[in-house]
């Protein structure tokens, strides 16, 4: 044999010792990643590849499989993940986790597994069946370990956490629910884990507490409580106070040098989750938090050209000055609200948009309210400024919580056919008790002629869609777009008929804004992608 085969058949039993087996028997065993991070990770594709028998899940009847096995050398929790590479949904992949012998296989999981927890026994064999929707989709497979449990997992042994600067968090401390247990001093689950620090405040003043996952995609949960270890009691949550236990960010107004107990609680989760804790003095109100000194925005031709970065963090209401939102509102506004103010000129051409998006730096706020008003600022001097409501709907309204601008779920009017050099006033707040930074926007981009859609004439079926979303309409189809929650488009489709097959199936679920043109004719409507 020469040493040229020779080095051809070590390469190619090299490649098969590495790689994902098409059945059970013979499974390749994977390594495990030390931490959550997934240094050790598999990846590959499902390439000559087939389904196996043990794959009897209903409703993936064209999905392909292959095989790994796990064999832990310490019995302990274990996090076992697999994510998509390159497909657009995540949902794209599964894993399955089965004991026992190849032929004679136990699953231990369900269908619709992305990531799967337990503990595993030392020197037990696991087979991880790694699933995808199509030969081409490729994968990441992860395995670790969880941590040990946490040192402050009790108020007992709370470590110190330290004041940081408002959006740089210089001293934050990074920590994990992963293995810690429930303390029934905790005022935000009666079951799930939580893990403790102490906080000395250096001067009496607002300070915001704030969790951001680094691991994981379960909520965080934020208490802060006075008092010692056995007798601890969650700061009030009073109509003077701006307290709101609970949540990923908290405020609380803290007293120098006096020693606070904070709490973060998770749900349980197949992941090991970690967030980064951090507090600081809560900012100054913004300069536009009040009706009487609103930001002065200026009309552009399109959301780029003139956008600001605003805030409602720190932000206040004030009911001297205007009444409570129409709409977009939860009954306690008036106690954990927070809106600011701009103003527009409406331009020469009478038609404008006002229009917020998202920061892409912003984790805290993903949707926006806005009301319009003429006039002045006061309860009985400020006049409702009307637009019409978008097709299909009927009449006006000044309110808006929801969509207008095609796929952005922040708040966007268009206003046609208005007064020239008439200034409108902007009230925007944080749907919910969200607040955080935002993007706004006035802008004319009135084309030179449009002719109006025949909504009559118009169909989409079905919504909810699956895969396949069919639209008619009685002239050509000249091109379709998909936009995801962001804005962003996902899909664009260039076309000349009358019925249009739109292929959905690599999308993620969620809703979508679908714009549809057809000579100077357009229109939007929303579908909700299963």
């Amino acid at each position: 044999m020469t040493k040229r085969l020779l080095l051809i058949l070590a390469i190619a039993f090299s490649f098969i010792l590495n790689a994902q087996t098409d059945e059970a028997i013979g499974a390749t065993p994977t390594q495990l990643s030390q931490t959550y991070n997934c240094e050790n990770a598999e990846t590959g594709d499902f390439q000559g590849f087939t389904k196996s028998a043990e794959f009897t899940c209903s409703g993936y009847d064209n999905w392909i499989d292959s095989w790994y096995s796990f064999t832990p050398t310490e019995t302990k929790t274990y996090s076992i993940e697999i994510e998509a590479l390159n497909a657009s949904s995540v949902n794209s992949v599964r894993i399955g986790i089965y004991t026992g012998i190849p032929g004679n296989l136990t699953s231990i999981t369900g269908c619709a597994t992305r990531y799967y927890s337990n503990t595993l026994n030392s020197g037990q064999t696991y087979f991880i069946n790694t699933r995808g929707i199509s030969l081409t989709t490729q994968y990441r497979l992860c395995i670790y370990a969880f941590p040990d449990p946490p040192t402050n997992n009790v108020p007992d042994s709370a470590d110190t956490l330290l004041e940081s600067t408002f959006e740089i968090c210089e001293n934050s401390s990074i920590g994990y629910t992963a293995s810690a247990s429930y303390t029934n001093e905790s005022i935000c689950s009666t079951s799930n884990p939580d893990v403790w620090y102490t906080f000395t405040a250096p001067e009496t003043a607002e300070y915001t507490f704030r969790a951001d996952l680094v691991n994981g995609a379960t909520p965080l949960y934020i208490g802060v409580y006075t008092g010692t270890p056995g007798y601890l009691n969650a700061i009030a949550e009073t109509t003077t106070s701006p307290t709101l236990q609970c949540e990923d960010i908290v405020l609380a107004d803290l007293t120098a040098g006096d020693t606070y107990y904070i709490s973060v609680t998770s749900s349980q989760s197949s992941q090991a989750v970690y967030f980064e804790l951090c507090a600081y003095k809560s900012p100054p109100a913004p300069s536009n938090d009040d009706c009487n000194n609103p930001i002065a925005l200026t009309v552009g031709q399109s959301f780029e050209d003139n956008f600001i970065t605003a805030t409602t963090t720190s932000a206040s209401v004030n009911s001297g000055n205007s009444n409570f939102p129409n709409c977009g509102t939860l009954s306690d506004f008036g106690i954990y609200g927070r809106d600011v103010w701009f103003s527009v000129v409406v331009p020469a051409s009478g038609n404008f948009t006002i229009e917020t998006r998202a920061e892409p730096t912003e984790t805290n706020l993903n949707d926006t309210a806005m009301e319009t008003y003429t006039g002045s600022c006061g309860t009985g001097t400020l006049t409702p400024y009307y637009y019409d409501l978008p097709a299909p709907n009927n009449g006006t309204a000044y309110c808006n919580n929801q969509f207008v601008i095609g796929g952005n779920p922040y708040a966007g009017i268009l206003f046609t056919n208005k007064t020239p050099g008439e200034t409108v006033i902007v009230r925007v707040w944080g749907w919910a008790y969200q607040f955080g930074k935002f993007r706004i926007s006035a802008y004319d981009s009135t084309p030179l002629s449009v002719d109006e859609f025949d909504l009559n004439n118009l169909s989409y079926y079905p919504n909810p869609v699956n895969d396949v979303l069919n639209i008619k309409y009685n002239k050509n189809i000249d091109n379709i777009t998909v936009h995801d929650i962001l804005g962003k488009a996902i899909i664009r489709k260039e076309t000349s008929n009358q019925l249009v097959s739109l292929n959905l199936i690599d999308i993620e679920s969620g809703i979508y804004i679908v714009t549809v043109k057809s000579g100077n004719e357009s229109t939007n409507f929303k579908i909700l992608k299963k």
